[in-house]
């Protein structure tokens, strides 16, 4: 059940990002970001989005790379950005 209401979030939250940042292409606002994060949140689930994101990954490798490191820090429970500046 657990699995089904992540999964479910994960689709809602996409696809809201996904019609937010057309909106915000037209009006002011971060449109291609949110739709970048709607991407990436839907990559996971459809492969059409996942094909997206890693054409990006390959245009954008060094991107790519700092992007994969937070997340992996992030799930393993490791130091935040802010205290690696210091």
């Amino acid at each position: 059940m657990k699995k089904l209401a992540r999964k479910t979030l994960k689709h809602l939250l996409g696809w809201s990002c996904l019609v937010a940042g057309a909106v915000m292409l037209v009006t002011p606002g971060q449109g291609v970001a949110t739709m970048l994060a709607g991407i990436f949140l839907l990559a996971d689930e459809i492969p059409f989005f996942a094909r997206i994101r890693d054409a990006l990954a390959r245009r954008f490798p060094r991107v790519s790379a700092i992007v994969h490191r937070r997340i992996s820090r992030r799930r393993r429970g490791g130091e935040s950005d802010e205290n690696e500046r210091e």
